[in-house]
């Protein structure tokens, strides 16, 4: 058995979250510690993340860990080249989360459609506020009216509405670990909003899991911010 494994979700938990998803890349501070944890004897290090597998391997894909893209559908283990998707993904549901996306996106200046696999975000943190809001609020009623009969779930995190594959989430890692063939003796999870409450909730008993700024969690402990998670992971 392996010492211990940290789950670390990226964005709002090691880098603040950014207006848009393309600015929010690792600086060299981050990349170091990062890689000196990685080398702590015994550890292994798991980034897991919404984002979609070619954005993590270009910014985190040099270094000795182990990453989850699109909330735990895609896995690339620590020195692996491929990547291996958690199911199939089915046919022609993207065109209609499009059709429905694509007015909001064009009605509320500064929101944005990222695409991914297994997965469509809309994005409107540029959007005024108010505003923004209440389109997302709308939007979400719209998309659980139309979606209602297909394999699909609806996830909201930051200024965020997310379009996935039923049954996708972050405790998929969790799961994954805890049955290696090397379960680690030690498991701490680190997350920030409510796409890591799904890695919480399958953390075992003698896992520990900390929440990353303010609001109810499922996690036992917490941390103010990203700074406060990077003062952490320096002093393991």
């Amino acid at each position: 058995m392996s010492p211990l494994a940290l789950l670390l979700d990226y964005d709002g938990t090691l880098v603040p979250i950014e207006a848009t998803p393309e600015i929010a890349a690792p600086d060299d501070e981050l990349l170091r510690l990062l890689d000196h944890v990685a080398h702590r004897r015994g550890t292994v290090v798991h980034v897991i993340s919404g984002r979609p597998r070619d954005v993590l391997e270009r910014w985190l894909g040099a270094l000795p860990i182990a990453l989850w893209a699109e909330h735990g559908f895609w896995y690339r283990p620590m020195g692996a080249v491929e990547w291996t998707p958690a199911s199939e993904i089915p046919q022609g549901w993207q065109d209609t989360v499009k059709a429905i996306l694509r007015p909001f996106t064009a009605a509320t200046p500064g929101s944005l459609i990222e695409e991914k696999s297994a997965s469509l975000t809309w994005h409107y943190r540029l959007a005024d506020s108010e505003f923004g809001a209440r389109q997302a609020r709308e939007l979400r009623m719209r998309l659980e009216a139309a979606l209602g009969h297909q394999p699909l779930e609806i996830r909201e995190g930051k200024k965020v509405i997310e379009v996935g594959l039923r049954g996708v989430h972050k405790g998929l890692a969790i799961q994954w670990i805890v049955r290696s063939a090397e379960p680690p003796r030690a498991l701490i999870a680190l997350g920030d909003d409510a796409t890591d409450e799904d890695m919480f909730a399958a953390l075992p008993a003698h896992a520990v899991g900390i929440h990353v700024g303010h609001g109810p969690s499922r996690a036992r402990h917490w941390l103010m911010n990203p700074a406060a998670v990077r003062e952490w992971l320096m002093l393991l």
